[in-house]
């Protein structure tokens, strides 16, 4: 071949190549530009600085798949993950413009555990909560996944400082609990996480987290809001039953009983916190013409949480009760204890008015 063949062969080649780069690099820059991701399990998409934070701290391993697309709660820009929920703070700079939610801490409310008598040891020690983390077997538990995970602030390893910004201070020391699809494990809730220990997983999914976004969502948000997709919610009716004062032939309130109503509602994932939204959200003060008595009828309460634990329903309300006289006290306490109990999952409540036992907080 003649070197100017050669040449022609060389700049060929190189016009080729050029061309290949040319119909290449346009679709790796829109993917960049857009700065989405969409997930056809739930159908939400997630975008901008909460999808580069999604991707530097963890991914789907940590936060889960979307379950809200972005959207604004109590004047801030949130969106909903199986694990988490971020909030974005614009006014901060990086990487605390964009937070996690104490979800932990909202979930378990103001339940009142024991603390320990101080450090354990071969645990970690927080004075700030008084609480210890430890292993479960050797090397291996709370304690290890603790110190290996963490948000990404640069460095090799994790620090303390990364750990903390994740999962926060432990609530609780490690308890029995039972997930929401009836497995009971040994638990620890921190002010951002819940850690699962599984015993009969490989090691490095023996320690899981708790899906506490999932949890935290059907109650702060009412029905999911559609994304890209839609996710598959419950359709049709569920036939349920709140629970109304017959006065008379009983031991509530001055002896009275409560006693049920059978009533209509949406077909919903969340059926506890459905009926007793339903209960809350009636105002009139008989029930039709049956004689039965609402003592709620005056008050103006919210659901905040309720979650189950070893078959107790805990139920945290906030607002305002109003009632008729010495009677109604228990009446109230009744109404939503029984609603709460008609579920063969719930065996007992525990009820919290604005952060006090209920029977505390109405005067």
């Amino acid at each position: 071949m003649s070197y100017r063949n050669v040449i022609r062969a060389v700049w060929r080649t190189a016009l080729l190549v050029i061309v290949a780069l040319a119909f290449a690099l346009p679709a790796k820059q829109v993917a960049a530009q857009s700065g989405e991701q969409c997930f056809a399990e739930t159908g939400y998409c997630v975008s901008g600085r909460l999808l580069e934070y999604w991707r530097q701290n963890g991914g789907l391993a940590t936060f889960g798949l979307p379950l809200s697309a972005q959207m604004d709660e109590n004047g801030l820009q949130v969106q909903y993950f199986e694990r988490q929920r971020f909030e974005l703070h614009p006014e901060n700079a990086r990487p605390y413009d964009v937070l996690l939610g104490r979800l932990g801490a909202q979930l378990f409310g103001p339940t009142i555990l024991p603390v320990a008598n101080g450090p354990a040891s071969g645990c970690i020690w927080f004075p700030e909560t008084q609480h210890n983390v430890c292993n479960q077997q050797v090397a291996l538990g709370f304690a290890s996944y603790w110190q290996s995970n963490g948000l990404e602030f640069g460095g090799a390893g994790k620090s303390y400082q990364e750990s903390l910004a994740l999962f926060g201070f432990p609530i609780t020391e490690a308890i029995p609990y039972t997930t929401p699809e009836g497995k009971l494990v040994q638990a620890q809730w921190f002010e951002r996480a819940r850690f699962e220990w599984h015993p009969d997983n490989p090691d490095q999914f023996k320690v899981l987290l708790g899906r506490l976004g999932a949890d935290v969502r059907p109650w702060t948000q009412g029905p999911y809001r559609p994304g890209t997709g839609t996710p598959n919610p419950p359709t049709g009716q569920l036939d349920i039953n709140i629970f109304l004062t017959s006065q008379g032939g009983g031991s509530v309130g001055c002896g009275d009983q409560v006693v049920p109503v059978p009533r209509r509602i949406a077909a919903t994932n969340g059926v506890l916190a459905a009926a007793l939204n339903d209960l809350l959200s009636l105002k009139s003060q008989g029930y039709g013409e049956s004689g039965l008595y609402n003592a709620l009828y005056q008050s103006d309460l919210r659901l905040d949480i309720v979650r189950i634990i070893n078959g107790e329903a805990e139920i945290v309300l906030s607002g305002t009760v109003r009632t008729n006289g010495v009677c109604d006290k228990p009446r109230i306490i009744a109404q939503i204890d029984q609603t709460a109990r008609q579920f063969p999952s719930v065996t007992s409540t525990k009820i919290w008015l604005n952060n006090q036992p209920i029977a505390d907080a109405i005067q």
